[in-house]
């Protein structure tokens, strides 16, 4: 279920734990569920290009588990409007100054009417449950093991929606925390979509605002945590090394924009062609034979 960057490194373990991953083989005509960091979106645009089916990020960005796993939840919970208003509850609004807010999404998400904010982020995650239900392939971008929490609710966040940078308190979860998250991800995915194949992948993008530190911090703990639950995840659940290829293969500055926290367009074109030739059609490989 893990894509190893360079198979001679690894073990003779490794590689009979490679041998033994079951096969992702999807054809040209599969369907794609991103949800996630900007890189996924990113991945999604090229699929769409290949003219191949594509959803990506209903809520918006997301970069943090925990968010991610609660708008999983809320997609889940999506079939009819009283489970979702059970599962979203009206703590999940903020207002300021006029304006009602729902802080695990993006900006988007606001409203001057609670009723009708509640009713936008239920029909996208209506949406969103119809279109994952279809879906052969669910790829989940983590950017950041770094998240907000907003203080008049003492609530964790997904998107702070430009509030009052004093209302916000920034911390680093905890490997076990971001562990329980991603097992939370799985878990409600497969409770929308038993059969599909999920796709973990770390972000190469480089959160330098965070400081360097805290950045290599941030993406070693969510590839720590990452690692842990597929060691004893199902067969169907994978991990792409997004990450890894532009850090450890790549490895240059001009794979970075200039703000050298981006990719580059050539830098993500590799990391895309080493995503489809790896899980799409003919030329599909066995997790990690092919990276």
């Amino acid at each position: 279920m893990v894509c190893s960057v360079n198979s001679h490194l690894q073990t003779p373990k490794d590689r009979r734990q490679v041998e033994s991953k079951k096969r992702l083989e999807l054809s040209t005509e599969a369907s794609i569920f991103f949800m996630g960091s900007c890189f996924g979106e990113e991945m999604h645009l090229r699929l769409i290009e290949k003219q191949q089916t594509s959803i990506s990020n209903p809520f918006g960005v997301i970069f943090h588990p925990f968010p991610l796993w609660r708008n999983w939840q809320l997609i889940a919970n999506s079939n009819n409007k009283t489970t979702f208003d059970a599962a979203f509850h009206r703590e999940n609004t903020y207002q300021h100054q006029g304006v009602f807010h729902s802080l695990f999404h993006a900006n988007r998400f606001q409203h001057t009417n609670e009723p009708s904010l509640i009713n936008q982020v239920f029909e996208a995650a209506h949406r969103a449950h119809e279109q994952a239900t279809k879906a052969d392939l669910f790829c989940v971008t983590l950017g950041t093991a770094w998240i907000y929490q907003h203080i008049p609710t003492q609530q964790f966040v997904g998107n702070c929606h430009k509030l009052p940078q004093q209302d916000f308190l920034k911390l680093i979860s905890k490997q076990s925390d971001i562990k329980a998250h991603i097992q939370g991800i799985i878990t409600t995915i497969k409770q929308i979509n038993p059969n599909a194949h999920i796709v973990f992948t770390v972000s190469p993008v480089k959160h330098l605002r965070d400081g360097i530190l805290e950045n290599l911090r941030s993406k070693s703990t969510l590839i720590s945590a990452l690692h842990e639950v597929l060691e004893s995840a199902a067969p169907n659940v994978h991990y792409f090394p997004a990450y890894e290829i532009v850090r450890e293969e790549l490895n240059d500055w001009k794979y970075y924009k200039e703000d050298h926290m981006h990719p580059t367009a050539d830098a993500i074109d590799h990391v895309f062609e080493r995503f489809y030739s790896s899980f799409f059609g003919n030329n599909a490989s066995t997790l990690g034979a092919a990276l």
